[in-house]
Protein backbone atom coordinates (compact mmCIF):
# COMPACT_ATOMS: atom_id res chain seq x y z
CA UNK A 1 0.00 0.00 0.00
CA UNK A 2 1.23 3.61 -0.99
CA UNK A 3 3.08 5.79 2.11
CA UNK A 4 1.02 8.59 2.63
CA UNK A 5 1.86 12.11 1.47
CA UNK A 6 4.35 14.38 4.02
CA UNK A 7 1.96 16.63 6.03
CA UNK A 8 3.39 20.46 5.23
CA UNK A 9 3.17 23.50 7.68
CA UNK A 10 -0.25 24.17 8.95
CA UNK A 11 -1.02 28.43 9.35
CA UNK A 12 -4.87 27.03 9.50
CA UNK A 13 -7.09 24.15 9.41
CA UNK A 14 -7.27 22.38 6.30
CA UNK A 15 -10.04 19.82 5.46
CA UNK A 16 -9.26 16.97 3.23
CA UNK A 17 -12.09 15.07 1.35
CA UNK A 18 -10.81 11.34 -0.20
CA UNK A 19 -12.90 9.14 -2.19
CA UNK A 20 -14.22 6.40 0.59
CA UNK A 21 -14.64 2.96 -0.71
CA UNK A 22 -16.62 0.18 0.86
CA UNK A 23 -14.28 -2.31 2.60
CA UNK A 24 -15.07 -6.45 2.76
CA UNK A 25 -16.99 -6.54 6.12
CA UNK A 26 -14.21 -8.47 7.43
CA UNK A 27 -11.53 -5.77 6.62
CA UNK A 28 -10.57 -3.89 9.75
CA UNK A 29 -11.25 -0.18 9.18
CA UNK A 30 -8.22 1.91 8.22
CA UNK A 31 -6.21 3.62 11.20
CA UNK A 32 -4.21 6.30 11.80
CA UNK A 33 -1.86 7.25 14.55
CA UNK A 34 -4.54 8.99 15.96
CA UNK A 35 -6.66 6.31 16.73
CA UNK A 36 -4.55 4.95 19.27
CA UNK A 37 -3.53 6.85 22.88
CA UNK A 38 -0.09 5.38 22.90
CA UNK A 39 2.48 4.49 21.38
CA UNK A 40 2.36 0.95 22.46
CA UNK A 41 -1.24 0.37 21.86
CA UNK A 42 0.09 1.73 17.96
CA UNK A 43 2.66 -1.19 18.08
CA UNK A 44 0.34 -3.85 19.31
CA UNK A 45 -2.10 -3.21 16.21
CA UNK A 46 0.76 -2.74 14.25
CA UNK A 47 2.27 -6.22 14.77
CA UNK A 48 -1.41 -7.33 14.12
CA UNK A 49 -1.26 -6.19 10.92
CA UNK A 50 1.41 -7.88 9.68
CA UNK A 51 4.00 -5.23 10.46
CA UNK A 52 7.00 -5.41 10.53
CA UNK A 53 6.97 -6.94 6.66
CA UNK A 54 3.74 -5.40 6.05
CA UNK A 55 2.37 -1.93 6.64
CA UNK A 56 -1.38 -1.81 5.22
CA UNK A 57 -2.00 1.00 7.52
CA UNK A 58 0.70 3.12 6.88
CA UNK A 59 1.53 3.81 10.77
CA UNK A 60 5.39 3.21 10.23
CA UNK A 61 5.90 6.24 8.51
CA UNK A 62 9.79 6.04 8.34
CA UNK A 63 10.13 2.00 7.93
CA UNK A 64 12.15 1.62 10.72
CA UNK A 65 9.48 -1.44 11.98
CA UNK A 66 7.85 1.23 15.12
CA UNK A 67 4.53 2.56 14.74
CA UNK A 68 3.33 6.03 15.76
CA UNK A 69 6.77 7.27 17.68
CA UNK A 70 5.25 10.43 17.89
CA UNK A 71 2.15 9.48 20.34
CA UNK A 72 2.74 9.48 23.76
CA UNK A 73 3.95 6.97 25.99
CA UNK A 74 3.71 3.26 27.61
CA UNK A 75 5.86 2.93 24.63
CA UNK A 76 6.74 -0.76 22.99
CA UNK A 77 9.52 -1.21 20.65
CA UNK A 78 9.40 -5.21 19.99
CA UNK A 79 8.57 -6.44 16.47
CA UNK A 80 6.63 -9.51 18.26
CA UNK A 81 3.59 -8.77 20.05
CA UNK A 82 3.77 -8.71 24.05
CA UNK A 83 3.67 -11.33 26.16
CA UNK A 84 5.29 -14.36 24.88
CA UNK A 85 8.42 -14.18 27.60
CA UNK A 86 8.32 -12.91 31.15
CA UNK A 87 10.60 -10.12 31.14
CA UNK A 88 10.33 -6.62 30.72
CA UNK A 89 9.11 -5.36 27.27
CA UNK A 90 12.02 -4.79 24.80
CA UNK A 91 13.81 -1.96 24.93
CA UNK A 92 16.18 -0.67 21.75
CA UNK A 93 19.57 0.64 22.39
CA UNK A 94 19.36 4.00 22.05
CA UNK A 95 22.08 6.17 20.25
CA UNK A 96 21.81 9.81 20.08
CA UNK A 97 22.26 11.56 17.03
CA UNK A 98 22.58 15.74 16.51
CA UNK A 99 20.09 16.90 14.82
CA UNK A 100 20.30 20.55 12.57
CA UNK A 101 17.56 22.50 11.04
CA UNK A 102 17.27 24.83 8.34
CA UNK A 103 14.46 27.50 7.33
CA UNK A 104 14.67 29.40 4.04
CA UNK A 105 12.23 31.91 3.08
CA UNK A 106 11.20 32.39 -0.18
CA UNK A 107 11.22 35.34 -1.30
CA UNK A 108 12.81 37.15 1.07
CA UNK A 109 11.15 40.82 -0.02
CA UNK A 110 7.12 41.05 -0.20
CA UNK A 111 4.50 43.66 -0.18
CA UNK A 112 2.62 43.66 2.92
CA UNK A 113 -0.73 41.21 2.31
CA UNK A 114 1.55 39.19 -0.34
CA UNK A 115 2.09 35.53 0.86
CA UNK A 116 5.13 34.04 0.66
CA UNK A 117 6.85 30.46 1.21
CA UNK A 118 8.90 28.94 4.41
CA UNK A 119 10.56 25.86 3.37
CA UNK A 120 12.16 23.68 6.47
CA UNK A 121 14.47 20.63 5.68
CA UNK A 122 15.79 18.74 8.86
CA UNK A 123 19.06 16.44 8.84
CA UNK A 124 18.93 13.31 9.62
CA UNK A 125 16.06 13.52 6.86
CA UNK A 126 13.62 11.40 9.33
CA UNK A 127 10.05 12.48 9.46
CA UNK A 128 9.17 14.45 13.10
CA UNK A 129 7.38 17.57 14.14
CA UNK A 130 8.43 21.40 13.42
CA UNK A 131 7.31 24.69 14.63
CA UNK A 132 8.05 27.55 12.61
CA UNK A 133 7.93 30.73 15.04
CA UNK A 134 7.99 34.33 14.57
CA UNK A 135 9.77 37.39 16.72
CA UNK A 136 7.03 39.75 17.90
CA UNK A 137 8.14 42.71 20.74
CA UNK A 138 11.46 40.35 21.43
CA UNK A 139 9.77 37.18 21.98
CA UNK A 140 9.04 34.33 19.63
CA UNK A 141 5.63 33.22 18.98
CA UNK A 142 4.03 30.00 17.02
CA UNK A 143 3.43 31.12 13.67
CA UNK A 144 2.36 27.00 12.12
CA UNK A 145 3.63 23.64 12.93
CA UNK A 146 3.99 20.87 10.90
CA UNK A 147 5.48 17.52 10.01
CA UNK A 148 8.81 16.44 8.02
CA UNK A 149 8.08 13.98 5.35
CA UNK A 150 10.55 11.21 4.89
CA UNK A 151 13.41 13.53 3.07
CA UNK A 152 13.15 15.37 6.02
CA UNK A 153 11.73 18.60 4.22
CA UNK A 154 7.95 20.53 4.64
CA UNK A 155 7.07 23.62 3.19
CA UNK A 156 3.97 26.46 4.10
CA UNK A 157 2.91 30.15 2.18
CA UNK A 158 2.05 32.42 4.83
CA UNK A 159 0.70 36.18 4.77
CA UNK A 160 3.30 38.89 4.68
CA UNK A 161 3.13 41.33 7.89
CA UNK A 162 2.73 45.05 8.10
CA UNK A 163 6.34 45.29 9.07
CA UNK A 164 9.74 43.23 8.73
CA UNK A 165 10.03 39.87 10.37
CA UNK A 166 12.00 37.46 11.43
CA UNK A 167 11.31 33.87 11.57
CA UNK A 168 13.25 30.62 12.86
CA UNK A 169 12.66 26.61 12.73
CA UNK A 170 12.43 24.42 15.70
CA UNK A 171 12.58 20.64 16.50
CA UNK A 172 11.83 18.91 20.08
CA UNK A 173 14.39 16.21 20.52
CA UNK A 174 12.48 12.70 19.82
CA UNK A 175 13.77 8.85 19.75
CA UNK A 176 12.90 6.93 16.81
CA UNK A 177 13.51 3.46 17.21
CA UNK A 178 17.04 2.94 19.19
CA UNK A 179 17.83 6.48 17.95
CA UNK A 180 17.40 9.63 19.92
CA UNK A 181 17.29 12.50 17.79
CA UNK A 182 18.37 15.88 19.43
CA UNK A 183 16.84 19.23 19.51
CA UNK A 184 17.65 21.61 17.26
CA UNK A 185 16.61 25.41 16.19
CA UNK A 186 17.47 27.07 12.83
CA UNK A 187 19.08 30.55 12.52
CA UNK A 188 16.66 33.27 12.20
CA UNK A 189 15.77 34.15 8.57
CA UNK A 190 14.13 38.01 7.58
CA UNK A 191 11.41 39.11 5.78
CA UNK A 192 11.91 42.57 4.21
CA UNK A 193 8.33 44.64 3.74
CA UNK A 194 8.49 46.99 0.65
CA UNK A 195 5.45 49.43 0.65
CA UNK A 196 5.14 50.20 -3.17
CA UNK A 197 5.13 53.67 -4.98
CA UNK A 198 2.92 54.60 -7.47
CA UNK A 199 4.01 57.90 -9.44
CA UNK A 200 2.15 59.48 -11.79
CA UNK A 201 3.34 61.89 -14.62
CA UNK A 202 1.85 63.77 -17.72
CA UNK A 203 4.40 63.90 -20.61
CA UNK A 204 3.05 67.84 -20.54
CA UNK A 205 0.84 69.27 -17.48
CA UNK A 206 -0.67 72.04 -20.27
CA UNK A 207 -1.90 70.44 -23.75
CA UNK A 208 -4.19 72.69 -26.29
CA UNK A 209 -8.37 72.17 -25.95
CA UNK A 210 -9.04 68.63 -28.46
CA UNK A 211 -5.77 67.44 -28.34
CA UNK A 212 -4.80 64.40 -26.42
CA UNK A 213 -2.33 64.04 -22.82
CA UNK A 214 0.09 60.54 -22.26
CA UNK A 215 0.35 59.98 -19.01
CA UNK A 216 2.38 57.43 -17.91
CA UNK A 217 2.31 55.38 -14.24
CA UNK A 218 5.36 53.91 -12.42
CA UNK A 219 5.15 51.16 -9.67
CA UNK A 220 8.19 49.88 -7.30
CA UNK A 221 8.56 47.46 -6.55
CA UNK A 222 7.23 45.92 -10.02
CA UNK A 223 4.31 43.72 -10.24
CA UNK A 224 3.83 42.89 -13.50
CA UNK A 225 -0.23 42.44 -14.55
CA UNK A 226 -0.98 44.41 -11.41
CA UNK A 227 -4.16 46.46 -12.26
CA UNK A 228 -4.35 50.45 -12.49
CA UNK A 229 -6.44 52.66 -13.15
CA UNK A 230 -6.34 56.39 -13.94
CA UNK A 231 -8.92 58.65 -12.00
CA UNK A 232 -10.09 62.44 -12.09
CA UNK A 233 -11.53 64.19 -9.69
CA UNK A 234 -15.08 64.90 -10.23
CA UNK A 235 -17.85 66.68 -8.27
CA UNK A 236 -15.91 66.20 -5.15
CA UNK A 237 -15.54 62.13 -5.74
CA UNK A 238 -12.78 60.52 -7.68
CA UNK A 239 -14.22 59.10 -11.16
CA UNK A 240 -12.12 56.08 -12.63
CA UNK A 241 -11.57 57.17 -16.35
CA UNK A 242 -9.29 54.57 -17.80
CA UNK A 243 -8.01 50.93 -16.66
CA UNK A 244 -4.62 48.81 -17.21
CA UNK A 245 -1.99 46.63 -15.62
CA UNK A 246 1.70 47.33 -15.14
CA UNK A 247 4.04 45.55 -17.60
CA UNK A 248 7.19 44.16 -16.70
CA UNK A 249 9.03 47.42 -16.19
CA UNK A 250 6.36 48.65 -14.16
CA UNK A 251 4.60 50.86 -15.87
CA UNK A 252 1.41 51.64 -17.26
CA UNK A 253 0.56 54.39 -20.09
CA UNK A 254 -3.05 55.71 -20.45
CA UNK A 255 -3.82 58.48 -23.23
CA UNK A 256 -6.83 60.75 -22.62
CA UNK A 257 -8.37 64.32 -23.83
CA UNK A 258 -8.92 66.38 -21.33
CA UNK A 259 -12.12 68.34 -21.36
CA UNK A 260 -11.05 72.53 -21.23
CA UNK A 261 -10.12 73.88 -18.10
CA UNK A 262 -7.93 72.47 -15.15
CA UNK A 263 -8.58 68.89 -13.40
CA UNK A 264 -6.75 66.64 -11.12
CA UNK A 265 -6.17 63.15 -11.83
CA UNK A 266 -4.52 59.90 -9.01
CA UNK A 267 -3.21 56.88 -10.21
CA UNK A 268 -4.66 53.99 -8.00
CA UNK A 269 -2.53 50.45 -7.87
CA UNK A 270 -5.49 48.12 -7.56
CA UNK A 271 -5.52 44.92 -4.74
CA UNK A 272 -3.34 42.08 -6.37
CA UNK A 273 -2.69 38.45 -4.68
CA UNK A 274 -3.04 39.84 -0.92
CA UNK A 275 -1.17 43.49 -1.74
CA UNK A 276 -3.37 46.13 -0.94
CA UNK A 277 -4.15 49.23 -2.92
CA UNK A 278 -2.17 52.21 -3.46
CA UNK A 279 -2.27 55.51 -4.71
CA UNK A 280 -0.07 58.21 -6.30
CA UNK A 281 0.00 61.59 -5.69
CA UNK A 282 -2.52 64.04 -7.39
CA UNK A 283 -1.28 65.97 -10.76
CA UNK A 284 -2.99 68.52 -12.22
CA UNK A 285 -3.72 69.06 -16.28
CA UNK A 286 -5.07 71.94 -17.82
CA UNK A 287 -6.42 71.82 -21.15
CA UNK A 288 -6.00 75.61 -22.59
CA UNK A 289 -8.42 77.34 -24.75
CA UNK A 290 -7.70 78.06 -28.38
CA UNK A 291 -10.40 78.87 -30.37
CA UNK A 292 -10.55 82.60 -30.87
CA UNK A 293 -14.00 84.27 -30.90
CA UNK A 294 -15.81 85.43 -33.84
CA UNK A 295 -14.32 88.90 -35.62
CA UNK A 296 -16.26 92.07 -35.90
CA UNK A 297 -18.40 92.88 -39.26
CA UNK A 298 -20.12 95.94 -40.68
CA UNK A 299 -17.29 97.88 -39.86
CA UNK A 300 -18.09 101.66 -40.37
CA UNK A 301 -16.13 105.04 -40.15
CA UNK A 302 -17.53 108.57 -40.01
CA UNK A 303 -14.57 111.37 -40.61
CA UNK A 304 -14.42 114.54 -38.63
CA UNK A 305 -12.46 117.49 -37.85
CA UNK A 306 -9.22 115.68 -36.45
CA UNK A 307 -11.54 112.87 -35.45
CA UNK A 308 -13.18 108.85 -37.09
CA UNK A 309 -15.87 108.01 -35.09
CA UNK A 310 -16.07 103.94 -35.74
CA UNK A 311 -19.17 101.38 -35.26
CA UNK A 312 -19.28 97.46 -36.05
CA UNK A 313 -21.64 94.58 -35.30
CA UNK A 314 -20.38 91.79 -33.59
CA UNK A 315 -20.97 88.55 -31.29
CA UNK A 316 -20.05 88.20 -27.66
CA UNK A 317 -18.77 84.57 -26.81
CA UNK A 318 -18.80 84.28 -22.92
CA UNK A 319 -15.30 84.37 -22.80
CA UNK A 320 -15.24 87.53 -24.03
CA UNK A 321 -12.78 90.33 -23.39
CA UNK A 322 -12.05 93.43 -25.34
CA UNK A 323 -11.67 94.68 -28.79
CA UNK A 324 -8.77 95.71 -30.19
CA UNK A 325 -8.63 98.66 -32.56
CA UNK A 326 -5.63 99.11 -35.10
CA UNK A 327 -4.99 101.71 -37.64
CA UNK A 328 -2.39 102.61 -40.15
CA UNK A 329 -1.50 105.13 -43.01
CA UNK A 330 -0.38 104.76 -46.47
CA UNK A 331 3.47 105.31 -44.44
CA UNK A 332 2.86 103.39 -41.73
CA UNK A 333 2.08 99.63 -40.63
CA UNK A 334 -0.80 98.58 -38.37
CA UNK A 335 -0.67 100.03 -34.55
CA UNK A 336 -3.14 99.49 -32.10
CA UNK A 337 -4.43 102.55 -30.60
CA UNK A 338 -7.66 101.75 -28.84
CA UNK A 339 -8.99 99.05 -26.37
CA UNK A 340 -12.71 98.85 -25.90
CA UNK A 341 -15.36 96.79 -24.57
CA UNK A 342 -17.76 98.27 -26.40
CA UNK A 343 -18.97 98.67 -30.72
CA UNK A 344 -18.01 101.88 -31.07
CA UNK A 345 -15.03 103.90 -30.36
CA UNK A 346 -13.54 107.57 -31.65
CA UNK A 347 -10.25 107.95 -32.41
CA UNK A 348 -9.62 111.46 -32.48
CA UNK A 349 -6.10 113.52 -32.27
CA UNK A 350 -6.13 112.49 -35.65
CA UNK A 351 -4.20 115.06 -39.14
CA UNK A 352 -6.92 116.47 -41.21
CA UNK A 353 -6.64 115.66 -45.07
CA UNK A 354 -4.56 112.66 -43.81
CA UNK A 355 -6.16 109.15 -44.81
CA UNK A 356 -6.00 106.29 -42.35
CA UNK A 357 -7.67 102.96 -42.45
CA UNK A 358 -8.94 101.21 -39.92
CA UNK A 359 -10.06 97.50 -38.46
CA UNK A 360 -10.90 95.76 -35.70
CA UNK A 361 -9.91 92.25 -33.43
CA UNK A 362 -11.86 90.41 -31.23
CA UNK A 363 -9.84 88.82 -27.67
CA UNK A 364 -11.40 86.45 -25.39
CA UNK A 365 -9.68 85.90 -21.82
CA UNK A 366 -7.62 83.19 -22.96
CA UNK A 367 -5.40 85.57 -25.18
CA UNK A 368 -6.85 83.84 -28.50
CA UNK A 369 -7.44 86.66 -31.02
CA UNK A 370 -9.67 86.82 -33.99
CA UNK A 371 -9.41 87.31 -37.83
CA UNK A 372 -9.51 90.90 -38.81
CA UNK A 373 -12.12 92.42 -39.46
CA UNK A 374 -12.31 94.03 -43.39
CA UNK A 375 -10.82 97.44 -42.70
CA UNK A 376 -11.77 100.60 -43.48
CA UNK A 377 -10.87 103.51 -44.79
CA UNK A 378 -11.72 107.68 -43.78
CA UNK A 379 -10.15 110.83 -43.98
CA UNK A 380 -10.79 113.45 -40.98
CA UNK A 381 -11.63 117.36 -42.80
CA UNK A 382 -11.80 120.52 -41.11
CA UNK A 383 -15.26 122.18 -41.61
CA UNK A 384 -15.52 124.64 -44.65
CA UNK A 385 -15.11 127.97 -43.58
CA UNK A 386 -17.91 130.78 -44.66
CA UNK A 387 -16.76 133.41 -47.08
CA UNK A 388 -17.18 136.64 -45.21
CA UNK A 389 -19.40 138.58 -47.84
CA UNK A 390 -21.79 135.77 -47.74
CA UNK A 391 -22.51 136.15 -44.50
CA UNK A 392 -25.80 138.07 -43.24
CA UNK A 393 -25.68 141.74 -42.46
CA UNK A 394 -28.60 143.25 -40.44
CA UNK A 395 -30.33 145.98 -43.26
CA UNK A 396 -29.21 149.41 -42.16
CA UNK A 397 -31.41 151.77 -41.44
Amino acid sequence: MPRRPAIGLLAASLGVLGLLVAAPATAVADRDCGDFASQRAAQIFFLSQGGPRSDPHGLDSDGDGIACESNPGPYYYGTTPPGGGNGPDPQPAVTAVHSTVRLAVHPGKRITGESFRIEVSVRPAISRKVEVQRRINGHWRLLGSGVTGRDGTTSGAFTAPKADATYRAVVEAVTKGGTKYSAATSQARGLDLQRQRVVLRFDDSTVDEGDQARAVVYANPIRAGRPVVLQMRSAGMWRTVRMSQFDRHGRATFTITPDLGEDTYRAVARRYRGAAPNLSEAETLTATDVTPPPAPYDLVAVPGDGTVQLSWSRVVPADFARHEVWMRTADTTWSLVSVTESDNVEITLLQNDVTYWFTITSVDTNGNVSDMADEVAATPTAPARTPSSMIDRPPRG
